[in-house]
């Protein structure tokens, strides 16, 4: 009894992995059905749409479990929303772990942009099976190494703004997950730093500026303002980690999130805006690693203070019923195993015309 019980503690952290991976292919026929019934439609309606019915739901499933079953506990510091204010902006965050993009979730979640959340990724990513091609169909900015699509992320951007297309951009500065054991990484931006005579950092890694300047210059007014975030991990046992996501669900106890909001005009007016927010990063992370904690811990009426489960038992019940045909339909099931096996292989074939 005591042994069973043990492999299910074991196996619980992989449950979210073959719920959130699972429903992959039935979203992906849930969108395939609203872009052909939207083609007639202006875009904008076609991104209404798809946020409404496709991505919000399941980011807040993602939640659900990332976050509502794994008991892992958010600290929040400085400068937090204290309401829901869905409202267009540029994140920019340090880069530790995979992880970090549950803290972005759950964040756009509690804030009302669970469905606007775009990121600028590693090119790489729009070839994963199933899901690189419904990112790409979302609006996500796929960012080559050298900077080398920057005018077709002009073109995309621009794009955006034309249709009025409602977004949270997610950005991670520092090109690449900054980990102590990365030798090469840490070297890359270390000669980086000097040569634009920038702070050497323990903590990050130099942000590089291309990807936010050319946001912020092309989407001007359509934002409303920079949120600044700056994370770290506290293990169950109290040392800082960089987990991935299944140690997410096991290892974390909490996670502590500084914040910082700043208007566009801000940054329009401040160049060096992003370089000092790093400087700022590496000055905190350094002192947490003393403390155990960021300056200004947030008041206690916030975002963060309101129950998860408000925001994702909905989009869960939601998910059950649109994965509820493969329960009683060979058809369903069928069409999902076809789904997974043959899109993948499209994917690959239609790498070379793919922008």
């Amino acid at each position: 009894m005591i042994g069973s019980l043990i492999t299910l503690r074991s196996l619980a952290p992989s449950v979210p992995a073959v719920v959130l991976i699972g429903s992959g292919p039935c979203y992906l026929w849930l969108w395939f059905c609203i872009r052909v019934l939207s083609l007639p439609c202006p875009k904008r309606w076609y991104h209404k749409l798809e946020q409404f019915f496709c991505w919000g739901p399941y980011q807040r499933m993602c939640m659900f479990f990332m976050e509502g079953l794994s008991g892992v506990k958010f600290k929040v510091y400085g400068d937090v929303p204290t309401k829901k204010d869905p409202v267009n902006a540029l994140l920019v965050a340090n880069h530790q772990c995979v992880s970090d993009w549950v803290i972005i979730d759950s964040f756009a979640m509690r804030l009302g942009n669970a469905g606007y959340i775009h990121f600028f990724a590693k090119n790489a990513l729009k070839y994963v099976p199933l899901f690189g091609i419904y990112w790409h169909q979302h609006g996500l900015i796929f960012v080559k190494r050298g900077n080398n699509n920057l005018e077709l992320i002009r073109k995309q951007l621009k794009d955006k703004k034309r249709n009025n297309i409602p977004m949270m951009m997610t950005l991670f500065p520092e090109g690449t997950r900054f980990n102590p054991d990365n030798k090469s990484a840490i070297d890359k931006s270390h000669a980086y730093a000097r040569s634009i005579d920038f702070p050497l950092c323990s903590k990050v890694l130099t942000p590089r500026i291309t990807g936010a300047n050319i946001f912020v210059e092309e989407l001007g007014d359509h934002l409303k303002k920079i949120f600044d975030l700056t994370i770290t991990y506290e293990s169950t046992n109290g040392e800082m980690l960089r987990p991935d996501t299944l140690e997410f669900l096991d290892k974390v106890k909490t996670v502590h999130v500084h914040f910082k909001q700043k208007t566009i005009n801000e940054a329009l007016e401040n160049e060096g805006w992003l370089f000092d927010s790093f400087k700022d990063k590496e000055r905190m992370l350094v002192e947490f690693e003393k403390t155990g904690s960021f300056p200004s811990p947030a008041d206690v009426d916030n975002i963060y203070s309101r129950s998860v489960y408000r925001e994702t038992l909905i989009p869960v019940l939601y998910t059950l019923l649109l994965c509820s045909p493969l329960a009683f339909s060979r058809t369903a099931r069928n069409l999902w195993l076809q789904t997974v096996l043959v899109v993948p292989v499209l994917q690959l074939l239609a790498k070379p015309f793919w922008k």
